[in-house]
């Protein structure tokens, strides 16, 4: 069979160019796709929708988003925790986004522990249907705003394939990791952990140990004035902001490919401390520097590191 479609195809245009022939086969490959079974959408549909739900003697938080942002606000007030979803689905018709929103369902389960578990179920797509994309690309688009209302939460774990990251004031341990996204934490008392492969990171009178890491994007951190544990900042392409408290001593070191590192102790006495410049970057102690390790790296941009009173 092979043979006879080689030399059935040879014989159409024994002379005719082989990129003339190869454009023709495109054509006919890109004509037969149109006529096929395989559904395609130029002009996609989308449709939205709000899912709510409500937990109560919520302990700890498990997120888990595939496409969207994830904010987790802390709110003195709320006796049960509050979940919102704000979906939005895509298919080939209105009719069929409107339908895939009627089938996707927020989940929001507590286990005995008190560990609630949060993600966004949507249904499956129909074999053989693809939607596509004006710009060209061919994947689905449905996602999830989740927001998250809380008075307390003791441990916090979100994950998103695609979106910013944000929380509030609570305590535990802490990881938020995003595909492409910011993230912004704000009074988190536990230990952190901060990662992201695009997007800026921000986190604010934040407890240790800390490690913040994000693939393109600068860093700001400020520590709250009782952390005194290890911080470790990493970014490929982006300046680095750290702010340490009084309390906090330890060793300072920072080091970028392409640009400048400044480190001052704004506290009074402070005097005795010694910044050190060399081929590996710049080093800083900071009262008794066995006590801890502030560890800074960038690919480009600038680092400056301040000790500053409370």
């Amino acid at each position: 069979m092979a043979r006879q479609y080689r030399k059935k195809a040879s014989s159409m245009n024994n002379n005719a160019p082989r990129s003339t022939i190869r454009t023709a086969l495109i054509r006919a490959l890109a004509a037969a796709m149109l006529i096929s079974p395989v559904a395609c959408s130029i002009n996609s549909d989308v449709a939205t929708s709000d899912l709510t739900a409500t937990v109560s003697d919520a302990k700890s938080l498990v997120v888990t988003n595939e496409n969207g942002s994830v904010e987790v606000v802390k709110d003195a007030a709320a006796t049960t925790m509050q979940v919102t979803a704000k979906i939005q689905c895509v298919a080939e018709s209105k009719e069929a986004a409107e339908a895939r929103v009627k089938a996707t369902k927020l989940i929001a389960e507590r286990g005995s522990d008190g560990r609630v578990r949060v993600h966004v179920q949507f249904p499956p797509r129909v074999p053989g249907v693809i939607v596509a994309y004006a710009s060209g690309s061919y994947a689905s688009e449905d996602g999830a705003a989740i927001a998250i209302r809380a008075a307390s939460l003791d441990g916090i774990e979100v994950t998103s394939s695609n979106g910013s990251i944000s929380s509030g004031a609570f305590g535990g341990t802490a990881m938020f990791k995003t595909s492409n996204g910011s993230i912004s934490v704000d009074g988190h008392a536990g230990p952190l952990t901060m990662d992201t492969s695009n997007g800026t990171i921000k986190a604010s009178n934040v407890g240790t140990p800390l490690v913040a890491d994000t693939s393109n994007g600068r860093v700001e951190i400020a520590l709250a004035p009782t952390a005194t544990g290890n911080v470790k900042i990493d970014t490929s392409n982006g300046s680095v902001t750290l702010d340490l408290p009084a309390a906090w001593q330890g060793t300072v070191k920072a080091d970028t490919s392409n640009g400048t590192v400044r480190m001052e102790d704004t506290r009074q006495g402070a005097r005795t401390n010694t910044v050190k410049t060399d081929d590996d970057g710049a080093s800083m102690a900071v009262g008794d520097a066995t006590k801890a390790n502030a560890t800074i790296d960038t690919s480009n941009g600038t680092v400056k590191v301040r000790v500053t009173p409370n």
